[in-house]
């Protein structure tokens, strides 16, 4: 028997493990898939690079920074200064910051009054740094009963809506501001408002799973079919056995609990029945030559089917052909999966990509489609509150983690890892 099985191997669950493991347990990770990570990791398919899902690793979180420290990981981080993208509007286009500051003021369109009330909300961001935690949408339930939509023109107004803040989350996370909490937007805010850098890993982010998989019993390729209580313990059913463990940390997807679990209270199966997850699909292409580096975000009346495009140059000395990132539009991810076209990803944005790079057809060599069937989870309104509910109902040996439990971030779904960890070990 083992002490303690963690179920999927995403950065939440592999927190949580590494963990336990090093408080002494034997812990077992099952991993349905080919390689722990998740939705962080590498990926190469005939020479055309590409991530996972997570791209960066943002600076803000001081426990997500402590266990870089405690993993030896922190100069593997490459940092990448004052990221910003072009926006383009109807006719026009102007540079976006991914994090506000001084210079998001610049922005054209915005009238005076909605400049002043800018830096009112910016100053009143600062002062919320020290009651809210960036890895966790649920330290800001003030704005958890409004959409992002209504909680940005109530603060600073339609313009900066308009043109700063809902391209950025279309562009970086394919949500439109109308469908989710204002809670994402005010517990991350505060955290990084003054920041400049943010990060990559130099070898590519399956860094941070490989580093917390070391010296773990990890079976990639088990499917968990369902998790039963079994007298003082619990049975894990895979494909191919039936594993016992005294605990267990379910780490899979919010979205797939409730049909793992039978015996699940009706209380608790309420809560994972409404855990939502956005889908994104996402072309990158192999070009002839080279191209300078360049990455668009679009305002909803310039982007059609596309809502990030961003141009990588050549990188010779890694052997990287210069490359083409197109990331669809939530429209458009909606419209792939209605007409199940999750696999035809191409035709839907190329008359768009066109447009964008004239000489598509003539400068591509291959192409490869992405389809992330659960991208992020949607912290929708009223969600927040209804996962601090959760949370707070939860003890024993049975623990819960993943970003939806937390932050839809990277550093999140680890604060959830920990969390779930600390839970299992005063169970003991």
């Amino acid at each position: 028997m083992s002490d303690i099985i963690v179920i999927g191997a995403g950065i939440a669950g592999l927190t949580a493990a590494y963990r336990l493991h090093r408080a002494g347990h034997a812990v077992t990770v099952l991993e349905a898939g080919a390689v722990p990570g998740g939705r962080v990791g590498d990926r190469e398919t005939r020479g055309i690079r590409y991530n996972a899902g997570a791209r960066l690793v943002y600076p803000f979180s001081r426990p997500f920074n402590a266990l870089l420290d405690e993993l030896g990981l922190t100069g593997e981080l490459v940092p990448v200064r004052n990221l910003s993208a072009q926006c383009l509007g109807a006719g026009e286009e102007w540079r976006i910051e991914l994090m506000p500051g001084p210079a998001s003021l610049l922005t054209p369109g915005l009238t005076l009054a909605e400049r002043l009330r800018f830096i009112a909300f910016g100053a009143g961001m600062l002062l919320a740094k020290a009651r809210t935690d960036p890895d966790d949408a649920a330290s800001a339930l003030a704005a958890d009963g409004m959409t992002l939509a209504d909680y940005t023109r109530q603060k600073t107004g339609a313009n900066v809506l308009a043109r700063m803040v809902d391209p950025v989350f279309r562009g970086t996370r394919s949500w439109n501001s109308e469908e989710i909490s204002g809670a994402f937007f005010a517990s991350t805010t505060p955290h990084l408002i003054g920041q400049d850098t943010v990060y990559v890993f130099k070898q590519g982010m399956a860094t941070l799973p490989d580093a917390l998989a070391r010296g773990l019993d990890l079976r990639c390729n088990t499917r968990v079919r369902a998790v039963t209580k079994a007298g003082a313990g619990y049975a894990v059913a895979t494909e191919s056995e039936t594993l016992r463990a005294d605990r267990v940390v379910m780490a899979v997807e919010g979205s797939l609990v409730a049909g793992l679990m039978p015996d699940l209270g009706a209380e608790d199966r309420a809560f994972f029945n409404g855990v939502r997850y956005n889908s994104l699909g996402i072309v990158h292409y192999r070009l002839k030559g080279n191209v300078a580096p360049k990455m668009n975000f679009f305002t909803r009346e310039a982007a059609g089917t596309i809502a990030t495009y961003q141009q990588s140059a050549a990188n010779p000395a890694k052997g990287q052909a210069a490359q083409l990132y197109a990331q669809l539009s939530p429209e458009a991810n909606a419209r792939a999966k209605a007409e199940g076209r999750t696999g035809d990803l191409h035709a839907i944005i190329e008359e768009r990509l066109v447009q964008l790079y004239p000489s598509l057809n003539a400068d591509c060599e291959d192409r490869v489609e992405q389809w992330i069937e659960r991208k992020l989870p949607t912290f929708y309104p009223g969600y927040a509150r209804n996962v601090a509910d959760f949370r707070a109902r939860q003890t024993g040996g049975l623990a819960f983690c993943g970003d939806y439990l937390a932050q839809s971030l990277l550093t999140g779904a680890a604060a959830s890892g920990e969390r779930a960890a600390a839970q299992i070990l005063a169970s003991v």
